[in-house]
């Protein structure tokens, strides 16, 4: 019933989910119906299916042909007057591309066509699909199944690490202790066990050998062969039968060893970390049933028709004398599969968060750095070894110069991590760099979520080893996603960018500034940062090397130094470290030095304001100025929009003292005049007076932060605070 664990998942997000299911005998529409909205398709008669194999006998599965019941299916669709759906859901062995083709265009109507998720196991047939989900392992080979069989745009979700399973195994996973001796066996063969295997495990567990063994049997009661299970059940002491329960994630949580299918519930096993013994039930489940045991996570005994009581008997008697349960499956699944398909549908809701990582996290890692995506990225492009990841892993989570953090969703479900690894930055200064690493799982891919990883990641790096520290990436220059996606959180790349033509804005190239090394210096929490990218941007265009920081212990030797928005004075030594140290300040210079020189005077009810860039010494706002030009204000304008005019000159006065450099320089002006200092803003001078009109106060409303700085009053013993938007 994994359709049914995805729609819970889908429906706890908010999404109205309705089945669409052919009436046939043994089908479970009534198991449904409690929950969702079912339209039952009519039943068909049954082809035959003795001697029918492979894609025959899937097709047989469906009662009619593809096309009839496509054309049925929005039949349906349309006498309930279901329409725009978002997404189909396709988990039917009998179904392909023409199928899925026929009910997108038939649902597309005036509206956009509708997303395809499909559902297999086999990896035999074309999808037209946008995500498709294989929960099966197959070893190496479980990434490259689908290679020719979906289009490219197609999302590929593959392996057990999206199991579709109840939350109760996420809840479990890391709290259930490892099985250290052998007292309890779990036996389920499926509801209905048509084979009687059930029995079959019984007669083997009569031996006296295993008679201190605890067994607990699962079996529904319409099986046609519970009355015989029942009659063994009560030959042998300590064994309990069970009904059909609403999950099994108890009865697994407490046992050492389970006798059982290779199904959908060799998830549920692997996620709980049990030991199995499996026979394979049905010839689907024979090939990744033998990758597992091949990989050691299970033992497989065979299929139904090979394995007898006695087979099982002769692999149970030796665990027994060993007193240990056997192999079990730690690092296949931590049960978070259907909230990360549902992300991957709907997208993330709620914020994102980080934790530190633990040692229950090794597995997790391993399966983000072993994603071929991933590897294909990568330095060093060949599969990490488990043993080598262990090795890493663990001294790692000691190494006081390592922050390993994962990412998790609003509901818990871990999505990504980022890594830094502390290390100096360059032996001429005392900066220290580390390197950060980002992975994110699949279905957290391509919602946006990497500008706030970033953004998490460095608060908790700053708490954990101070604002000295700059983070830095190491990208494949091929790597274009991953540049892509660094480079929209802020991060710049250290490599130039030649141009070949001189830049528009350029006097000619004898005028403009030979591509260099160029730092940027910003507070860390300065509005102007969001707008500096673009300037960045321009400076790689022009063939710059640029490095943003926010720190002057930071610093290294380069060319220039472009001061913006940075509320710390330079010594003489981190002065002597580039050519050109270069400042923009909003007023006409000497007058107006200091702090906030542009609120200062639109507080003085300035309509113009002077921007200037200067050249830093060492004593505040002392240096030549080497351009001037004016911001030219309407009277109206409030703090983002200002804010935004003045971001707008800070860019033009920086490209034009590159575009003309040599020009510039030569006609730069000593200070002159008398000067004057504004003092540093507190939140204080954002105080209203109730006695006063709004008219009389507007200037003060119009330079107002409502996060940082917000408009407030006191009236009759109490504050009020003002949030001020213009509409």
């Amino acid at each position: 019933m994994r359709c049914r664990t995805l729609a819970r998942e889908l429906h706890r997000r908010g999404a109205e989910v309705c089945f669409i299911c052919r009436r046939q005998p043994g089908d479970l529409i009534n198991q449904l119906e409690p929950e969702f909205s079912v339209l039952a398709l009519p039943e068909q008669p049954l082809v035959a299916c003795d001697g029918l194999e492979g894609r025959d006998l899937y097709g047989a599965w469906l009662g009619c042909s593809q096309e009839q019941d496509a054309a049925q299916c929005l039949e349906f669709l349309a006498q309930a007057r279901i329409s725009g759906a978002s997404w189909i859901v396709a988990d039917h062995y009998g179904l392909d591309a023409r199928w899925e083709a026929q009910l997108r265009l038939g649902l597309s109507g005036s509206s956009a066509a509708p997303k395809l998720l499909v559902i297999d196991d086999l990896a035999d047939r074309t999808h037209q699909a946008d995500l498709l989900l294989d929960q099966n392992f197959f070893g190496e080979a479980t990434h490259q199944r689908y290679q020719d069989l979906v289009p490219p745009h197609c999302g590929q979700l593959l392996g057990p690490h999206y199991a579709l399973l109840g939350p109760e195994y996420a809840q479990l996973h890391p709290v259930v202790p490892p099985r250290i001796a052998l007292q309890r066996v779990l036996v389920f063969f499926g509801g209905v066990d048509p084979s009687n295997l059930s029995g079959r495990a019984l007669e083997a567990l009569l031996d006296p050998a295993l008679a201190d063994l605890a067994v607990d049997v699962v079996l529904g009661l319409q099986s046609p062969h519970r009355q015989k299970v029942e009659e063994l059940v009560a030959r042998r002491p300590r064994t309990t039968m069970h009904g059909p329960l609403p999950s099994l994630a108890g009865l697994i949580a407490r046992a050492d060893l389970a006798i059982g299918a290779g199904g959908a519930t060799t998830w549920e096993r692997a996620c709980l970390r049990l030991p199995s013994l499996v026979v394979a039930i049905a010839a689907n489940q024979l090939p990744f049933s033998e990758a597992l045991d091949q990989a050691g996570h299970l033992q497989l005994l065979g299929d139904t028709s090979s394995v007898s009581a006695e087979q099982i008997r002769s692999a149970l008697v030796p665990l027994m004398n060993e007193g240990k349960p056997g192999k079990a499956a730690p690092s296949l699944t931590d049960g978070w599969g259907a909230p990360r398909l549902a992300m991957a549908m709907l997208g993330p809701q709620g914020a994102i968060s980080l934790r530190p990582a633990t040692t229950a996290d090794e597995a997790l890692i391993l399966q983000w750095a072993n994603d071929p995506q991933v590897r294909a990225n990568s330095f060093a492009q060949e599969p990490i070894a488990p043993k080598d990841h262990h090795h890493n892993f663990q001294k790692g989570l000691t190494d006081a110069n390592r922050l390993l953090l994962i990412a998790r969703a609003a509901d818990g479900c871990p999505i990504g991590q980022i890594r830094f690894d502390q290390q100096p930055a360059s032996a001429q200064a005392d900066a220290i760099e580390a390197v950060a690493d980002i992975s994110l799982d699949r279905c957290a891919r391509g919602h946006g979520l990497v500008a706030e990883l970033v953004r998490l990641g460095l608060e908790t790096m700053e708490q954990r080893w101070g604002p000295s520290t700059e983070a830095v990436a190491e990208v494949l220059s091929s790597n274009t996603a991953g540049n892509g996606c660094f480079a929209r959180v802020g991060f710049m790349s250290e490599s130039e960018h030649l141009s070949d033509s001189p830049s528009p804005l350029s006097g000619g190239e004898s005028l403009a500034l030979a591509p260099g090394r160029i730092t940027l210096l910003s507070d860390r929490g300065s509005w102007l940062n969001a707008f500096l990218p673009d300037l960045i941007r321009a400076l790689w265009q022009r063939g710059h090397a640029v490095r943003w920081i926010h720190t002057p212990s930071a610093l290294c030797p380069g060319d220039v130094c472009l001061l913006l928005s940075c509320g710390r004075l330079l010594n003489a030594e981190q002065l002597a470290l580039h050519r050109y140290n270069m400042v923009v300040h909003e007023s006409a210079l000497p007058q107006g030095q200091g702090w906030s020189p542009m609120t200062w005077q639109i507080l003085e009810g300035a309509s113009s304001i002077p921007i200037t860039l200067f050249e830093a010494v060492a004593d505040l706002d002392a240096g030549p100025i080497h351009l001037q030009q004016k911001i030219t204000l309407k009277g109206h304008e409030l703090v983002d929009e200002w804010r935004a005019l003045q971001a707008r000159g800070t860019r033009e006065l920086c490209l034009a003292w590159f575009d003309w450099h040599h020009e510039v320089v030569q006609a730069a002006k000593i200070q002159c005049g008398e000067a004057s200092h504004y003092p540093r803003r507190r939140p204080a001078d954002s105080r209203l007076d109730p006695e006063l009109s709004l008219a009389d106060q507007f200037n003060l409303l119009r330079v107002v932060d409502n996060q940082r700085y917000p408009a407030s009053f006191e009236w009759r013993g109490r504050r009020y605070i003002l949030n001020i938007q213009s509409d």
